[in-house]
């Protein structure tokens, strides 16, 4: 049960993050809008409408989290919620920069980043399915989790490919893939990324368990009751 200094904290959080993020991915796009924008001319540059889409589709993403907090349905740790919101801010300013046409291991990089934390959500999404579901229905020992934590992590890099290659055969342009070896650098440093966070994950089971991962979050609108409340 939330205390009411609790719940008056993390609504006041939720609702800065609701106007100042979409604020800031659209304070972004004005640099691309005047045109003084690195990423329009470093290298072979990136279309006006691809760094404008991009920003605008990052600024509606940017209110789910927030939006599903003050609907009293979901709660994410702080610290989850700093390492997803940073992951926004580096691709969209890496993107604007023109640092993954102009540097040529930006890329990598940024991939080696963003497959660690989806591979976070995925183990967040697992441990609130263990910890949900019917007692018998479980992934067995850590083996079993790591490895369910491996294929669906390891998948979003492969949906993120075909969507790159949908938006440029919908735009007409190469706006986000730039040839075979390309997608294969970019899933190869997806694989490490989600590598990296497996082992990990697999030590931090050996002395854990799901519920100490899911005990940090809440779900639900009987999560959210205030002391002195009976909900709402």
């Amino acid at each position: 049960m939330l205390t009411a200094e609790q719940d008056a904290k993390e609504r006041r959080v939720a609702w800065t993050m609701l106007v100042l993020c979409p604020l800031s991915f659209l304070f972004i796009m004005v640099f691309v809008i005047i045109g003084v924008a690195p990423g329009l001319t470093t290298g072979d540059g990136h279309p006006a409408i691809y760094l404008e889409a991009t920003c605008v589709l990052w600024a509606l993403v940017s209110m789910f989290l927030p939006i599903l907090r003050l609907l009293r349905l979901v709660q994410m740790p702080p610290a989850f919620l700093v390492v997803v919101y940073a992951n926004m801010y580096f691709y969209v300013i890496s993107l604007n920069m023109g640092l993954y046409l102009g540097v040529s291991w930006w890329g990598d990089m940024g991939h080696v980043v963003s497959s660690t934390i989806v591979t976070i959500t995925v183990f967040i999404a697992l441990c609130v399915m263990e910890c949900r579901s019917p007692p018998h229905v479980t992934f067995g020992r850590r083996t079993g989790m790591v490895a369910m934590l491996f294929l669906v992590a390891l998948s979003f890099g492969g949906i993120w490919e075909m969507m790159e290659g949908f938006t440029d055969t919908a735009g007409g342009h190469s706006y986000m893939v730039y040839g075979a070896s390309d997608t294969m650098g970019d899933l190869s440093a997806d694989l490490l990324g989600v590598i990296i966070m497996c082992i990990g994950v697999y030590a931090y089971l050996g002395k854990h368990t799901a519920y100490d991962i899911y005990s940090t979050m809440r779900f639900g609108r009987d999560a959210f009751v205030v002391e002195g409340h009976d909900g709402d």
